[in-house]
């Protein structure tokens, strides 16, 4: 896990030199019925904006089983996408689509996502309010693969500085994968 770290650290710093921002983020993941076992993920997320309405992503991230030994790596995705958003009367209406790739020991596969959401900034406080739903599935065999999630989305960030934001999300998913999730995450831009 300290490698993991390791890697996102410097993978973030380094990455000023191809993207407006990098993010890195943790999450700890409560297993619910369908999903019994709780899990950490951690991620990595670059962005560079196109233009004023649409910023694109990559990012890549893994999902660990908690044990009570060493932690087991129980996948890990890649990811790509693109998010138009715009301003409406202080309000940032977005949508954000997505492709990628979830690799485990047993298979592989590609997906896609749709997030619709909002960004409320709170004043002039420098915190952001943001709540979405995402849809994943795979892209096909989704029956094979169960991976069809439902995930409403609400979190607040905070302008540390003009290049560095803190952020807290709570997620709740349902569907093939039933799991509530709490992250944290730092965001740098360049």
């Amino acid at each position: 896990m300290k490698k993991i770290l390791a890697i996102l650290a410097i993978a973030t710093i380094t990455s000023g030199a191809f993207a407006a921002s990098g993010t890195i983020e943790y999450q700890s993941i409560d297993g619910k019925s369908t999903t019994p076992t709780d899990q950490s993920n951690y991620s990595l997320t670059v962005k560079e904006s196109i233009n004023k309405n649409f910023v694109g992503d990559l990012g890549i991230s893994q999902t660990s089983n908690k044990t009570s030994g060493a932690d087991t790596l129980a996948s890990t995705r890649t990811e790509a996408g693109i998010t138009g958003s715009t301003s409406v009367y202080g309000v940032t209406p977005y949508v954000r689509t997505a492709i990628g790739q979830k690799f485990t020991s047993a298979t592989n596969f590609t997906y896609y996502s749709v997030e619709p959401g909002v960004a409320l900034p709170v004043g002039s406080t420098g915190v952001t309010a943001k709540v979405g739903y995402r849809f994943r599935n795979a892209l096909s065999d989704a029956n094979v693969y169960n991976d069809t999630t439902r995930t409403w989305r609400a979190g607040l960030s905070y302008d540390l500085t003009a290049k560095d934001t803190i952020g807290v999300r709570y997620d709740k998913m349902r569907g093939d994968t039933n799991q509530n999730i709490v992250a944290v995450n730092y965001t740098r831009g360049f």
